[in-house]
């Protein structure tokens, strides 16, 4: 396509900083509205970032009079389908922050609209653009380890309770799993199968719903996939992106979450152990955390093609919660649907 890319961004909280930074020096897209019920908050970002665009307090109204080619999702994740449905009827491809929806149902609905409109709905997944997640993939991809067996990631941190997350009844699925559900997938070039997950809320902690929890994937290349997380603790903290182990016939991955590279011991065919730092893969441009997933979208919404980030594709990643959560209700092993 040509022509500068119209935005609109829905939502102008927190997570609007990490757009705005990685939207303010490109050239082939321009924020044309904002949109949001708290009228300050959409004129401090306006302020913030000298955005020459007018401000919204009604989506219906927005969607009428700005004719967006993009609109940006930034809302309360329960907002997710409708704002996204809206915007496919209106002709507008859609870039989301995640969840891309809160059921199977809606999940099936906005798949179903995306494909019917041949519009663009992206979902961020950042972690996917971290060099410690892409040199992991390629380890995986290129045979380093061997055939891989056995994924752990673990996540033990002390969340923000003053938003929604104090609401959910499973916080450490709902909110925070889908990260590493993805990353798990991206590494592996594989989907999950099925899951047994135990949820539970330990003796002293701040959440209402269950803040911890371990969940047991078998993915479809015949790996293992354990979840550990505590989403209330203070000390001994990992990263957000999780801790990860990685292991396969010939050797194990070992990344902490905060370094850029991962580390690995390779046996060789003659019994020797190496320990090496992984090297990052030769195609990938470098571009990391939310610029390298923005990239990913506009490259793709420019060249008209399926993003690495197509709602189709994250799917998959969502379904892994929804599958735990019935997991950890029923209390049986169940499949990833």
């Amino acid at each position: 396509m040509d022509g500068t890319i119209r935005l609109m961004m829905v939502g102008c909280g927190g997570i609007s900083y990490e757009w705005l930074e990685a939207l303010k020096d490109r050239d082939d897209a321009v924020i044309t509205s904002l949109v949001d019920l708290n009228r300050a908050a959409a004129e401090k970002r306006k302020e913030e970032y000298s955005l020459d665009c007018p401000i919204y307090g009604d989506y219906d109204e927005a969607l009428k009079l700005a004719k967006p080619d993009v609109v940006i999702d930034l809302a309360n994740a329960w907002a997710h389908f409708d704002i996204t449905m809206k915007a496919l009827a209106a002709g507008c491809s859609v870039f989301g922050e995640k969840p891309m929806c809160m059921s199977r149902e809606e999940g099936r609905i906005l798949m179903e609209e995306a494909k019917k409109t041949g519009l663009a709905f992206n979902v961020m997944q950042n972690r996917r653009f971290l060099p410690g997640v892409r040199a992991l993939r390629e380890a995986v991809r290129s045979g380093a380890l061997g055939r891989i067996w056995n994924v752990c990631c673990e996540i033990y941190v002390n969340a923000d309770l003053t938003g929604g997350r104090n609401t959910l009844e499973y916080p450490m699925l709902q909110d925070q799993a889908v990260h590493s559900f993805d990353s798990a997938r991206f590494i592996l070039g594989a989907d999950a199968v099925s899951v047994y997950c135990h949820s539970y809320n330990p003796v002293g902690s701040h959440y209402n719903g269950d803040g911890s929890g371990a969940c047991i994937f078998e993915m479809s290349d015949g790996s293992v996939l354990t979840y550990n997380a505590v989403m209330d603790t203070n000390v001994m903290k990992t990263a957000w992106h999780s801790q990860w182990r990685v292991i396969g016939e010939n050797g194990t991955a070992l990344w902490n979450g905060f370094d850029d590279l991962p580390t690995a011991e390779i046996r060789s065919d003659d019994g020797s152990v190496s320990r090496i730092e992984l090297p990052l893969p030769k195609d990938w441009d470098g571009i990391s955390w939310f610029p390298g997933g923005i990239n990913e979208m506009l490259t793709a919404y420019r060249e008209g093609r399926e993003s690495e980030l197509t709602c189709f594709g994250n799917y998959g990643s969502v379904a892994m919660t929804f599958s735990a959560i019935e997991s950890a209700k029923t209390g049986r092993k169940t499949a990833v649907k």
